[in-house]
């Protein structure tokens, strides 16, 4: 199976936003389609997923498993599936710590069964799995916290504004690790959110580096270029 290969999630909703208590969907521009996310846990998830470029390609909701493997019926849907840059396949299920600790009064045995029966899927068919709990999804919370901020200017359906983007890159070629307060001062003519479109995305793009774990999203964060 080193060809698996998922483009879209095998359940999906339809409505637009986030509606109820913890269901979401969103646009992602990796994939170039709506992503489905079944909690707030795992809208973070995506959030960092969708931003990290050693992964080529992920989906949500990738794969219903209904089999009898070695004689136990496994039926199950991974809440993710991607694929990294080396090459490796790695299915996903994300979970509240508390719902894998015996001792917590959110303990969920049939939360522990599903993940047993998914990693004993993927262990017989030669597949990574790994369990994203909270814990590792909030480690970082700034991060976190500033990459949905960003989220929102992220969207290559919109037509680019080139003018905006090569004067800010000639700008930081001159004097290099600037705050984007510095960068907004040098551009009176271009609105404050239009200098903020151009660099978000330049981020995103991997243009900019940016100091995301170390102050939040706004005029205080300082781009620069990879080196």
């Amino acid at each position: 199976m080193s060809s698996l290969f998922f483009i879209e999630p095998v359940i999906k909703r339809t409505r637009n936003g986030r509606y109820g208590n913890n269901n979401w969907f969103s646009y992602s521009p990796r994939l170039k389609r709506n992503v489905y996310l079944y909690s707030d846990l795992e809208y973070d998830h995506w959030i960092l997923i969708e931003n990290d470029k050693n992964i080529k390609a992920f989906c949500e909701q990738p794969l219903h498993v209904n089999e009898v493997v070695e004689g136990e019926l496994i039926n199950t849907i991974f809440d993710m599936w991607y694929l990294t840059n080396k090459g490796e396949h790695l299915f996903i299920e994300v979970k509240y710590a508390s719902e894998l600790d015996p001792l917590h009064s959110n303990y969920s045995i049939r939360s522990v069964k599903q993940i047993e029966k998914q990693k004993k899927w993927c262990q017989v068919n030669g597949y990574m799995h790994e369990v994203h709990t909270d814990h590792y999804i909030h480690k970082d919370k700034l991060l976190l916290n500033n990459l949905k901020k960003m989220m929102p200017y992220i969207d290559d359906r919109r037509q680019k504004n080139e003018m905006d983007y090569l004067k800010i890159k000639s700008f930081l070629m001159k004097v290099g690790r600037s705050k984007i307060e510095t960068i907004e001062e040098a551009f009176h003519e271009i609105s404050r959110h239009r200098i903020r479109d151009a660099i978000y995305n330049m981020i995103y793009e991997q243009v900019l580096c940016a100091n995301l774990s170390e102050v939040s999203i706004g005029k205080e964060l300082e781009v620069w270029f990879f080196e």
